[in-house]
């Protein structure tokens, strides 16, 4: 009886989960706003996909991998290892190009929570130290940041937008540093690929 009292419930508190959402907060209306585009990013490629040659599908697949990996939805996406291998088969610095600008507007959502300034991380401690080097180097540790395949961009970005860092001096920088990490693994990927044909003479 106790299990079957359980699954009677069950309904009721699935019901009862949408209501916990409080759309009113930041945070959420971002989320909703990124997922929203990429739903529509779906949508629209599904409608007009005979319109759509391989190629454009490539990169476009390489654009919204970046930009759901980047925006914070809790999705894993291997952004770079879809950049990695669509670079072997289109042009290594178009999706540089195209993952670099993707991720970069996507972590505008991290930027954004931080500039409501909403305490959203507890002021950890991690937190308080990539404040400081913000308020100091902020340029140069985003630049390293987004240079750098890392855990923590989220947090770095967050801290800029709480420090009101301009926003068009945050998406210069990320963008550089995006793009050029694109770049180099979307060449290493293609040279690779290039060394591998050649060594087995495919």
């Amino acid at each position: 009886m106790r299990y079957v009292s359980r699954a009677a419930g069950f309904p009721a508190r699935m019901a009862r989960l949408p209501a916990r959402v409080d759309w009113r907060k930041p945070e959420n209306l971002v989320r909703l706003g990124i997922l929203t585009v990429v739903i529509a990013a779906i949508v629209a490629a599904l409608l007009l996909r005979d319109n759509f040659g391989a190629t454009e599908v490539g990169y476009g697949a390489v654009a919204l991998s970046a930009l759901v990996a980047s925006a914070g939805l809790l999705i894993p996406v291997p952004a770079l290892a879809t950049a990695c291998a669509t670079a072997i088969f289109l042009s290594p610095f178009l999706v540089g190009i195209i993952a670099g600008t993707a991720e970069a507007a996507g972590e505008l959502s991290g930027y954004y929570l931080g500039y409501t300034g909403r305490d959203i991380l507890g002021r950890s401690r991690i937190y308080q130290r990539l404040e400081q080097w913000m308020r100091r180097r902020g340029w140069l540790l985003l630049f390293l940041v987004s240079l750098v395949p890392n855990p923590i961009f989220d947090i770095v970005g967050i801290a800029a937008g709480a420090l009101r860092y301009p926003i068009w001096g945050f998406l210069a920088v990320v963008w550089t540093g995006k793009v050029l990490k694109f770049l180099i693994f979307a060449y290493a990927c293609n040279a690779g690929a290039d060394w591998l044909t050649g060594l087995f003479g495919l």
